[in-house]
């Protein structure tokens, strides 16, 4: 098993790749990732996939609401949990900005990334262990946090 707590550059924690290993379920609209294709600049740099880019952008140009058409977080196994997404990530084809940026911002965490596509057990075993810190973490109460009526924004 691979014990590791911190990302040695940037101080994240473990959390940082292997929380987001939840996108390999669900589904995202088109204008939380039209950022991807309008502005290629910006897309992830060298490791994007310009081929799945323009597909993004052939699905969402096909509608006047980008909030309404929606794309599978991981388009090669939607509805299984597995590490689809880290190889997808690899691969240049994760769906969202804020994902693809694991593999190219920092190396410590694009091996991270690696490790997770190749080994489906490592990441099953990272995710479980984070998911069961995160369970253990107390309520914020008081003025220490808040109940938001709307996730998006601060009441």
């Amino acid at each position: 098993m691979h014990e590791r707590t911190l990302l040695p550059s940037a101080g994240k924690s473990l959390s940082h790749c292997n929380f987001p290993g939840a996108h390999t379920i669900g589904k995202a609209r088109c204008s939380t990732f039209s950022s991807r294709f309008l502005s290629p600049g910006s897309s992830g740099g060298p490791d994007v996939n310009m081929d799945f880019v323009q597909s993004l952008q052939q699905l969402c140009s096909g509608t006047s609401d980008s909030t309404t058409t929606v794309a599978h977080l991981d388009l090669v196994t939607p509805a299984t949990f597995d590490n689809q997404y880290y190889v997808n990530l690899v691969s240049g084809e994760g769906l969202l900005p804020s994902d693809q940026v694991l593999v190219v911002e920092d190396d410590s965490t694009r091996e991270i990334v690696e490790s997770y596509a190749e080994d489906p057990l490592l990441f099953f075993e990272d995710f479980k262990n984070s998911m069961i810190k995160m369970g253990a973490l107390g309520p914020l109460t008081g003025d220490s946090g808040e109940i938001r009526m709307n996730c998006r924004a601060v009441n």
